[in-house]
């Protein structure tokens, strides 16, 4: 009966317990660690709160409701990833790009994302509530529905951006590059 639950156990592929003290965490082939090389990963559900994903190839990565709360994703390649209803609140992700990504009901509450790439993204119902997007670039990017109540936009650009639907309360935008933005909150240029 042991032997029965054991196999069943095993035949989970997709079982994302922590691996044994010492061991890397291993989730569908992909290594959780800093520099790590796993473009397309399927990491959806993922358990990945405060792991270091430093400088990670994630481009087009399945991130599908993945915990990624306190994480740290600078310099990483998140590329056309899909982060629909993933948790990254109070992740670091400096100088990431995130060109093409998809965010639909994620949570980035308190985020630090400075200097980071989101140009063509789209953020669909999240919230960005005190997040960090210092210097970054949403060039083409699309904000619609958002929370992005005190939210930090000093000197991004948001050229070709489009607006529409977003609470803003106190988030503050000044000296952003607004040319050719669609909805962009006025005063701020």
């Amino acid at each position: 009966m042991v032997m029965a639950g054991m196999a069943q156990a095993d035949a989970n592929p997709t079982d994302l317990t922590e691996p044994p003290p010492g061991e890397p965490l291993v989730i569908n082939g992909c290594p959780i660690w800093p520099y790590t090389r796993c473009p397309g990963a399927d990491l959806r559900h993922a358990n990945l709160v405060g792991k270091n994903l430093t400088g990670a190839d994630l481009r087009g990565a399945k991130l599908t409701r993945a915990d990624l709360r306190g994480a740290n994703l600078a310099v990483a390649n998140l590329e056309g990833a899909d982060l629909t209803g993933a948790r990254l609140n109070k992740a670091t992700a400096a100088n990431t790009n995130f060109r093409k990504a998809r965010f639909v009901g994620t949570d980035l509450e308190a985020a630090r994302m400075m200097r980071s790439d989101f140009s063509g993204a789209e953020f669909i119902g999240c919230n960005l509530e005190i997040t960090r997007l210092d210097h970054a670039w949403f060039v083409g990017t699309r904000f619609v529905g958002n929370d992005l109540q005190e939210s930090k936009f000093n000197q991004v650009n948001l050229q070709d951006a489009y607006f529409e639907a977003n609470v803003i309360r106190y988030a503050i935008f000044p000296s952003s590059n607004m040319a050719g933005c669609t909805g962009c909150p006025g005063g701020w240029e």
